[in-house]
């Protein structure tokens, strides 16, 4: 568990203030912060409010409390650990052949020959990102949500001998592309 006093000298070194000018905003002594940041005392409810907002962090993180994100906690660092494991045994400039495909939420989670698991945006959740951006998305956002490829509930998946992946008989995913565009874990696109 990370201390309260080292989270917060932490906090005010990132924003490369003093133990002085921390005090100053907050209305308080520096021997306060000084003695929060040796957690000889804490600082009440009321500064740690006033502390997350200056730092623009949760409370939670103060008290070192914190959550892992929502993407972080679905998708363990146990099996990312096993995935690098494994990966190391893939020779390099070789593309593994997928054997698996589940959709999730317009990702492609795929599981590789060698048992690697990694994750590939769609075609159709990349439209959607290139859509909104300037260089990519011209003429993309008119007819973007009436695509066929806006369905990950009752998608039906085909793997090719090749490895290749094939959404709806239509949406094809190549192994190398599968490979090189996919992250380890999904929270990382």
């Amino acid at each position: 568990m990370v201390e309260v006093g080292t989270k917060i000298r932490e906090l005010r070194e990132d924003k490369k203030m003093t133990q002085k000018e921390l005090a100053e905003k907050l209305n308080v002594t520096p021997q306060a912060v000084s003695k929060w940041e040796r957690n000889k005392s804490y600082p009440d409810l009321d500064m740690l409010i006033q502390m997350s907002k200056l730092f623009q962090v949760s409370t939670d993180t103060i008290l070192g409390t914190a959550k892992k994100s929502f993407f972080a906690s679905l998708f363990s660092k146990r099996e990312g650990n096993e995935m690098k494991k494994v990966e190391k045994e893939i020779p390099a400039g070789t593309i593994p052949k997928a054997v698996k495909a589940e959709m999730m939420a317009n990702f492609l989670k795929v599981t590789f020959a060698h048992g690697v698991v990694r994750y590939v945006r769609t075609h159709f959740n990349q439209d959607l990102v290139d859509a909104f951006s300037a260089k990519e998305g011209k003429g993309k956002r008119l007819n973007i949500l009436a695509s066929n490829r806006n369905s990950w509930m009752g998608t039906t998946i085909k793997i090719e001998s090749d490895g290749t992946v094939v959404l709806n008989d239509e949406d094809r995913y190549e192994p190398a592309e599968l490979w090189e565009k996919s992250k380890e874990h999904i929270y990382e696109f």
